[in-house]
């Protein structure tokens, strides 16, 4: 074995960085775990404060490499991926659900990040030892470039996703403004669906962003898309019978027949705000 020849206060300095990048990494990981145990919610009325503990203490267990798994997909999510809500209560239900609909492109540099992030973490806590020669001063100094690059990139990711989360509490202010809304009151008191909220009017126009090419689209091409993208998504679960009627009913949209390719379509296109009927 080589005698160890780094001066002492290389060596101190190492454990300083490896230090710091353990804290940036932990806070890295409580922003992920505040985020995870927010960002949906599904149950009885009655169970749904127990159920909120529930998912606090289940995601405090969870590793680094679980939260980003669950982080990746599910509130960050490719556009055009946004998940549904749950289904699986019989009886009076809430659920809730947030969502960030990155472009693809973002999405795999971010889910790409974070992994790399799991990577250097697991690296540093196990293997730091093996990868570096600390007993040589080149080696430390070696070893501080790597730790101070990745500390670099913790706070990189670490900035980012709290630019993400205060998108998470805008997204939660918007909800309750929507609570307080006429529209909503309407519909607890009256029956009447606040369409402008409703997850299906968010399809519709996802689907008119996707496939507009002239301002309309087909009926018959969205209710493919959405399907497709967003499948738990349909008419009947609005009290209505087909996508022509939810359509003309919620009054969010121009709806025509057109002639599309030859053949004479129902086609649609969202209104603006100030065209939209009182």
């Amino acid at each position: 074995m080589a005698p160890e020849t780094a001066p002492p206060q290389e060596r101190h300095e190492i454990e300083r960085l490896i230090g710091q990048c353990l804290l940036r990494l932990q806070a890295f990981e409580l922003r992920m775990k505040a985020i995870v145990a927010t960002y949906r919610l599904s149950g009885s009325a009655e169970m749904l404060e127990q159920l909120q503990a529930q998912r606090i203490a289940e995601t405090r267990r969870k590793t680094m490499g679980a939260l980003v798994g669950d982080l990746m997909g599910n509130f960050l999510v490719p556009e055009g991926y946004q998940g549904s809500r749950d289904g699986s209560e019989d009886g009076p239900a809430i659920s809730f659900l947030m969502q960030i609909a990155l472009p693809t492109n973002e999405f795999s540099r971010i889910q790409a990040e974070h992994r790399e992030l799991i990577a250097k973490r697991n690296a540093l806590v196990h293997h730091f030892l093996e990868e570096h020669d600390l007993r040589s001063e080149e080696g430390c100094r070696a070893a501080a470039r790597d730790i101070s690059a990745t500390i670099d990139r913790v706070a990189c990711a670490n900035d980012e996703l709290t630019e993400l989360a205060a998108g998470m509490d805008q997204a939660r202010k918007a909800f309750a403004e929507q609570l307080a809304s006429p529209d909503v009151r309407n519909w607890i008191v009256g029956g009447a669906i606040p369409w402008r909220a409703t997850a299906i009017a968010g399809a519709l126009h996802q689907a008119a962003t996707a496939l507009s090419q002239d301002g309309w689209i087909s009926v018959e091409a969205a209710t493919a898309w959405i399907t497709a993208h967003n499948p738990d998504e349909r008419p009947e679960q609005y009290g209505c019978r087909t996508w022509r009627q939810l359509i003309h009913e919620s009054r969010l949209f121009d709806l025509q027949i057109r002639r599309v390719n030859g053949r004479r379509q129902a086609c649609y296109r969202p209104r603006t705000r100030r065209d939209e009927p009182t």
